[in-house]
């Protein structure tokens, strides 16, 4: 049985990050040098040597671990970006806002307003990228897509895993059946909030979904989700 070490394959680890690096843009990152990104990967497969079966093909294996590398850098700076919407409590669903005067979010808040200015390119940053495309790269070892659809169902079960029956019914019904505030409050007899605002509020349901988002929140950096 073989028994090679990183420094026998270094040569074609280094192969694999210059296709990679001719694939791959990370340039809406700014703080992070694709050299930073290698590093990072270096390291991992080094320490992940022992998990490679030498009797298998090197060179799948170490593009395998340099994708999931790359992809979950993207997916633990890619919340920095992130629309501050998402935790606001004025924060109605999609583009909803219960602030504005056309009931959408936009610059009339200053804190949209500044993300719109500095943020909102790298927020629209493709995840997917031109990896996908890996036909020039001479042979198929990087994976094809990534399945989104399949990713959301996992965050929804693991989220779901934190909450009791109660709050499981309400999340359901918000992010899953995507149903209305109102009917949820219906379901639930929550009180309207007693404010004066023109877009009705429930003070519970913006609680029960800052909470939903704090743990989604701490399933996508510690879980591999994507």
């Amino acid at each position: 049985m073989s028994n090679l070490t990183y420094e026998d394959k270094s040569a074609e680890l280094e192969d694999i990050l210059v296709k990679y690096r001719a694939k791959w843009q990370l340039d809406a990152l700014a703080w992070l040098d694709y050299s930073d990104v290698c590093q990072i990967i270096r390291f991992h497969i080094f320490k992940k040597w022992h998990l490679w079966d030498q009797e298998r093909p090197f060179k799948p294996w170490a593009a395998m671990v340099a994708s999931h590398q790359i992809k979950n850098l993207i997916r633990n700076h890619y919340s920095n970006f992130t629309k501050p919407c998402l935790r606001c409590e004025h924060n109605l669903g999609g583009d909803g806002c219960a602030i504005s005067k056309n009931g959408l979010q936009n610059e009339q808040c200053a804190m949209y307003a500044k993300w719109k200015k500095k943020k909102e390119s790298a927020y629209n940053l493709k995840l997917a990228l031109p990896i996908e495309d890996n036909s020039c790269l001479g042979e198929s070892f990087i994976e094809d897509n990534i399945d989104f659809e399949k990713a959301e169902k996992k965050l929804h079960l693991l989220v779901l895993e934190q909450l009791n029956e109660k709050h499981k019914k309400v999340y359901t019904m918000l992010y899953i059946d995507n149903l209305d505030e109102s009917v949820v409050a219906k379901h639930f007899k929550f009180k309207r909030d007693s404010s004066k605002r023109k877009t009705v509020r429930y003070k519970q349901i913006s609680n029960l979904k800052k909470k939903f988002f704090e743990i989604a929140k701490t399933i996508l950096k510690e879980e591999d989700v994507i």
